[in-house]
């Protein structure tokens, strides 16, 4: 019976055996097609990590660039600012001087024509003396 038993446990195990061969055979088929797999992957990512790095310089570059435009286009502004307060200053300084302008101008005129009123008031009685 100690052979039937042992006889027996061969035997399974030789069927354990038969039925793992194509389970291994397959797994290592499995194994050579995610090696061929990641192959083909890591010759796709190389040139394509190679132009992200490129991207990325460029990027930081424009962004560089893009700052320094920036900071051109502030001090134009800071002086465009200025040059607006200075016309509004002398804006305001003409205005008054126009409106004293004006005034004078207005003085000058009714000066003016006291001035010929008067002289006409003289010829007036002049001629009538």
């Amino acid at each position: 019976m100690l052979h039937a038993a042992a006889l027996i446990a061969s035997l399974a195990f030789l069927a354990l055996a038969l039925a793992a061969i194509p389970v291994l055979m397959q797994l290592a088929r499995t194994a050579r097609s995610a090696e061929q797999t990641l192959a083909a992957v890591e010759r796709e990512v190389r040139p394509l990590a190679s132009q992200v790095q490129a991207l990325l310089q460029e990027h930081r570059e424009l962004a560089q660039q893009a700052t320094r435009d920036l900071r051109q286009v502030e001090g134009v502004v800071v002086m465009a600012q200025e040059v607006v307060a200075r016309l509004t200053s002398l804006t305001a300084l003409l205005g008054r001087f126009g409106t004293v302008g004006r005034a004078l101008g207005l003085a000058r005129g009714v000066q003016r024509g006291i001035d010929v009123f008067v002289q006409r008031l003289a010829h007036g009685r002049g001629g009538k003396e």
